[in-house]
C-alpha cells in the first residue's frame, strides 16, 4: 500500500485504542475511513486496519455499510481477494481488519512508462477471477476502479480486488439486500454503469462487467473512455483488433448487450493473454456444485452398505473428531518436503556421472553408484526410475535427494518425467472416505535444494491440475501456479541461466512450453539455496514414479573482450622558425609649445 502523509482528517490515533492490535503507520484514505499498517500481537503478523471515521460512526448508514463490507469479504476467499481477519468496535468508532498487501495499486502500475500490453493482460486475467468468484458467491463490487485494486509483491506480484464497501448481495431467491434507496447512484462516476449513475439498486453483475471494460480501456491506452470513444487500436496500432470488439462489449449501454458474465470475459480474453499467464482452477457453477454434491452423496450411499459392520465400530472414533475440528494444516507441497521428516536413510543408485566441461548426473540407469538420501515414506528403483509406493501407516511425505558433490558451474538444467497417481481404492481408504471426506490429491515434485528451509520445486497435482513453480529463498518465497499437466507422465524442465533467470517448462521437442513466468533469483543463483544445490525428488500421497532424472552444471562461456584496432598516429605539423621582429624606436619627445603671451598685457 503507498504510504500517505498524516492530515488532519486521517489525525494519528492512540497506539492501544484498538485491544489486540498496534498501528504502526498510515497508508491510506477512503471515502469511510482510514487504513493504518498494523501489527497483531497475537500472532506478531502485520495486517491492515480499517478504521471508520468517529463522525460517520455516529450514523446508522455509514456503520451498516462499513459492517456490510466485513460481511461482504467475510464470504470470500480467494488468492486475488483481499482476506478479512477480524472486526470489532471501540468506545469512538468501528475496524475492520484484513491480511497487508504490500505493494502498489494498479492506479501506480498505470503511471509506469514500462508497463507492456501482455503485463497489462495478465493483470487484467487475475482481476477478473477474482471479480467473477465474488459474483459466484453473490456478491456484486459495485466500485471497482484502478485505487482498489492491489498487487501482493510479496505473492509474485498478484493483483488483488479490495474495498467491498458498496457491495451488494444477492440469496438464493435472487432477492437484492443492499443499502442504497431507490434512484440514488454510488460508486466513482468515471468507472459507473450508466444503469447505476441512475439507480444502484437496480444495477447487477453487469454493473461490474462495464467497470471492467473501462480499466481494460484504461490499461490498453492511458485514457478513461468518455462519450463516444475511439476502439483501442486507434490509439495503439499494435494492438490486437480483437480487444476492441471485447471492450466494445463491455461498454455497452444496455446492459443486456454486454457479456452475460466475467466467465464470457475472460473467455474472449484468455486466448489475447501470454501464454506464460499463472493459471488457477476455474469455480464451480450452482449447478456444478449440486451435481458433485449429488455424485458424492451417491457414492457414500454405495459405500456404506459396504462398511456398515466397520462404521459402528469407529462411530464413536469418528464423532469425537468431528467435535474436536481437527484439520490437517494447509502446507505448501515445498515447504512439506523440505520439512524435517525423521532421520536420513542412504541407499546407493544406479546412475552416471559425467565430468568436464559440463558436470552431469543421471539417476536410475548407468556404471556408476550414486548416493541417494531419503527421509519419510520410503522409495524404490523399479525399471531405471524412482517410485514411491502407496503404503499404510507410515509417513505420507516422503523426499530423495542425489547427494552429489563437486558439481560446479553457473547454467543449470534439471528434468525428469513426473507422475502423480492417487491412492489405490482400498477398504481402508474408502473408510476414511466416507468419515473424513476423500483424501487429498497425489503431488509429485521435481526439486533442487539447498540449506534447511531453501528450495525451488516444480510440483504436479495429477493430471488436468495447474502445475505449479514453488521457492522459497529465504525471506523470498511464493508460488506460480501454470499450464495444466497432460494425462499420463509429465516431462517437467527447470533452467537456471547465468544471469540467476529460472525458467520452468513442460514438454518436449514442439511441445515444450514455458509453465509459467520466469523466476528472477540474481547472479550467483546458488547462494540464494544456501548450500551447494543438489537434484531431489518429492511425492505426497497416492504413488508417485519419477523416470529420467537429469541435473547438469555447466560454466558459461566468458565474455570476449571488444578488439579495438589501433589507430595510426597523426602526424604533427613541422615546426617553422620565425626570428623576431625587431620593434620600432619611439619617436623623439618634442619641448612642449610656448604659450602666446596674453593680449594688452606684459609676461611675467
Amino acid at each position: 500500500m503507498p504510504s500517505l502523509d498524516t492530515t488532519a482528517i486521517s489525525r494519528p490515533r492512540n497506539a492501544d485504542s484498538l485491544p489486540g492490535y498496534r498501528l504502526e503507520k498510515l497508508v491510506g484514505m477512503g471515502g469511510m475511513g482510514e487504513v493504518h499498517k498494523a501489527t497483531q500481537l497475537s500472532l506478531n503478523r502485520t495486517v491492515a486496519v480499517k478504521l471508520l471515521n468517529p463522525d460517520l460512526a455516529k450514523e446508522a448508514d455509514f456503520v451498516a455499510r462499513f459492517q456490510k463490507e466485513a460481511a461482504a469479504l467475510a464470504t470470500l476467499s480467494h488468492p486475488n481477494i483481499v482476506d478479512i481477519v477480524d472486526k470489532g468496535k471501540t468506545d469512538n468508532t468501528y475496524y475492520l481488519v484484513m491480511e497487508f498487501v504490500d505493494g502498489p495499486s494498479l492506479r501506480e502500475l498505470m503511471r509506469s512508462p514500462l508497463l507492456t500490453i501482455p503485463e497489462s493482460l495478465r493483470m487484467m486475467m487475475e482481476i477478473c477471477r477474482g471479480v467473477q468468484y465474488a459474483h459466484t458467491r453473490n456478491v456484486i463490487h459495485r466500485d471497482l476502479k484502478p485505487e482498489n485494486i492491489l498487487f501482493d509483491q510479496q505473492a509474485g506480484n498478484i493483483a488483488k480486488v479490495t474495498d467491498f464497501g458498496l457491495a451488494s448481495f444477492l440469496d438464493d431467491a435472487n432477492t437484492r439486500f443492499n443499502l442504497t434507496s431507490t434512484h440514488v447512484s454510488m460508486g466513482t462516476l468515471s468507472y459507473m454503469a450508466p444503469e447505476q449513475r441512475v439507480d444502484a439498486k437496480t444495477a447487477d453483475a453487469r454493473a461490474d462487467i462495464f467497470s471492467l471494460g473501462v480499466i481494460l480501456y484504461e490499461l490498453l491506452t492511458g485514457e478513461v473512455p468518455l462519450g463516444t470513444f475511439d476502439p483501442p487500436s486507434k490509439h495503439k496500432p499494435e494492438l490486437d483488433a480483437r480487444l476492441d470488439g471485447i471492450v466494445t462489449r463491455c461498454l455497452k449501454p444496455d446492459p443486456e448487450e454486454r457479456y452475460p458474465t466475467v466467465s464470457a470475459l475472460m473467455a474472449d480474453l484468455e486466448p489475447l493473454a501470454p501464454l506464460t499467464l499463472s493459471q488457477i482452477s476455474k469455480p464451480l457453477t450452482f449447478w456444478g456444485r449440486v451435481k458433485r454434491g449429488a455424485r458424492r452423496a451417491a457414492r457414500i450411499a454405495a459405500q456404506a452398505v459396504a462398511v456398515l459392520l466397520v462404521l459402528s465400530a469407529l462411530g464413536v472414533l469418528g464423532v469425537a473428531w468431528l467435535r474436536s475440528g481437527e484439520r490437517r494444516p494447509r502446507v505448501m507441497p515445498g515447504a512439506a518436503l523440505t520439512a524435517d521428516l525423521g532421520p536420513h536413510s542412504t541407499r546407493s543408485l544406479p546412475g552416471r556421472l559425467t565430468k568436464g566441461t559440463e558436470r552431469k548426473v543421471v539417476a536410475g540407469d548407468g556404471p556408476d553408484a550414486l548416493s541417494l538420501l531419503t527421509a519419510g515414506r520410503p522409495v524404490v528403483s523399479e525399471a531405471k526410475a524412482l517410485v514411491f509406493p502407496a503404503v499404510e501407516g507410515q509417513s505420507r511425505v516422503g523426499r530423495a535427494v542425489v547427494d552429489v558433490v563437486d558439481m560446479e558451474g553457473d547454467i543449470a538444467l534439471l528434468k525428469a518425467d513426473v507422475l502423480a497417481e492417487p491412492p489405490p481404492s482400498t477398504l481402508a481408504v474408502r473408510l476414511r472416505s466416507v468419515l473424513y471426506g476423500p483424501p487429498p490429491d497425489a503431488q509429485a515434485a521435481l526439486m533442487l535444494v539447498g540449506s534447511t528451509g531453501r528450495y525451488v520445486a516444480l510440483v504436479q497435482h495429477g493430471a488436468g491440475a495447474p502445475l505449479a513453480l514453488e521457492w522459497a529463498l529465504g525471506e523470498r518465497r511464493g508460488t506460480m501456479l501454470g499450464l495444466f499437466s497432460p494425462a499420463g507422465k509429465a516431462h517437467l524442465e527447470m533452467e537456471i541461466d547465468a544471469e540467476g533467470v529460472l525458467r520452468a517448462f513442460v514438454g518436449t521437442d514442439k511441445d515444450r512450453r514455458p509453465i509459467a513466468e520466469p523466476l528472477i533469483i540474481g547472479p550467483a543463483w546458488q547462494k540464494q539455496l544456501g548450500d551447494a544445490p543438489r537434484p531431489a525428488v518429492g511425492c505426497i500421497e497416492g504413488t508417485c514414479r519419477i523416470e529420467g532424472l537429469s541435473y547438469s552444471l555447466r560454466q558459461a562461456p566468458p565474455v570476449a573482450p571488444v578488439a579495438v584496432t589501433p589507430q595510426a598516429p597523426v602526424p604533427r605539423p613541422a615546426q617553422v622558425s620565425v626570428k623576431p621582429v625587431a620593434k620600432p624606436a619611439p619617436p623623439a619627445k618634442r619641448p612642449p609649445a610656448k604659450a602666446p603671451p596674453p593680449k594688452g598685457g606684459k609676461r611675467k
